[in-house]
């Protein structure tokens, strides 16, 4: 493992490599989680990407606002899976010509244990794109949401799946993890599944960790 400290003045995104499946270990609602996630998420030419969300916690709308907040533009293409009972106020819907975007889609999922349903639509959203020259980013917010619905052997099984798929796809996603809400051996287990670990230490500085 290698380990890499980030400054204040260096976006974490830098630090991981392209296509790989990021774990983010920070509490939830730390004020520098939101940036580290954007900085993850969005890339050098962010308008030549696509983006895609997995919100347990979140309404895609806010998600939109903070990424334009972040980045001052949209994507090529942006999309949701909502699951269980976040706000679904953003449904498929235009973009703002005025920005470059083409659509922001929302799919729904009202089960949040419901994990093959989950699969089935991020795999055919991945289809969908497969062929495009956009590179693709992800964003699972979260793993701490949903461990409240599936046991650790569960989520351990979908997440190998998952990441497969994201590594086969070229996708460079991360995941969001409190580890102020789960034990030590959930943590442990969830982080061999990955390529790098991107952590806030106790100074409150990000340290990456890749394999």
């Amino acid at each position: 493992m290698q380990t890499e400290g980030q400054n204040g003045n260096e976006s974490v995104g830098n630090a991981v490599e392209r296509g790989s499946c990021v774990l983010l270990l920070a509490p939830s609602l730390h004020e520098g989680t939101e940036e580290a996630c954007l900085d993850l998420l969005s890339l050098d030419q962010p308008h030549e990407q696509s983006v895609l969300w997995v919100a347990y916690t979140r309404s895609p709308d806010a998600c939109v606002q903070d990424w334009l907040a972040h980045v001052g533009e949209r994507p090529r293409n942006m999309r949701f899976v909502s699951v269980g009972d976040t706000t679904r106020s953003t449904s498929a819907r235009a973009g703002d010509p005025t920005t470059g975007s083409s659509e922001e889609i929302v799919e729904t999922l009202t089960s949040p244990s419901d994990l093959t349903g989950l699969g089935i639509k991020l795999s055919e959203i991945l289809q969908q794109w497969d062929g495009d020259a956009n590179e693709v980013t992800a964003c699972f917010d979260s793993l701490t949401a949903l461990l409240q619905y599936a046991d650790l052997q569960t989520v351990y099984k979908f997440l190998h799946v998952l990441t497969g798929r994201f590594d086969a796809a070229g996708v460079t996603a991360h995941f969001h993890l409190d580890p102020e809400a789960c034990d030590q051996q959930t943590v442990s287990t969830l982080t061999s599944l990955f390529d790098a670990v991107v952590e806030l230490d106790d100074d409150g500085e990000w340290t990456v960790r890749s394999r």
